[in-house]
């Protein structure tokens, strides 16, 4: 019989996606053209929200078409609430493997959304 001796760390601390209240929070609801976790930033075309995706070998995503940060989780075909402005807290965001924060930070901030 294994026993599993790692470290393990546990809190009960809520896990804050909000960073602020100086700035309004305004969203808008579209489809889901993919299924999205929440906190994802996310393109729009065609009228569906799609996630961000990183970009070729070593170079920075395509934040063209930046719409928004997803607020809950939703599946492809389904509606999703999108933050359209406001104040989030970095950490916080489900980015996919190869994209930082800081490779969005600008594209957010030129729609009104600015990350701590």
């Amino acid at each position: 019989m294994g026993m599993d001796l790692t470290r393990q760390d546990f809190s009960t601390a809520p896990g804050y996606f909000i960073a602020g209240t100086n700035i309004g929070i305004t969203t808008a609801v579209k489809e889901a053209g993919a299924d999205l976790p929440a906190h994802t930033p996310v393109l729009l075309a065609a009228d569906k929200v799609t996630p961000v995706a990183a970009g070729a070998e070593g170079r920075a995503p395509s934040a063209a078409g930046i719409y928004g940060i997803t607020a809950d989780s939703a599946k492809a075909g389904e509606d999703a609430v999108i933050y359209l402005t406001g104040e989030f807290f970095a950490k916080g965001l489900a980015l996919p493997e190869g994209v930082a924060a800081a490779d969005l930070e600008i594209a957010l901030r030129d729609i009104g959304i600015f990350l701590k």
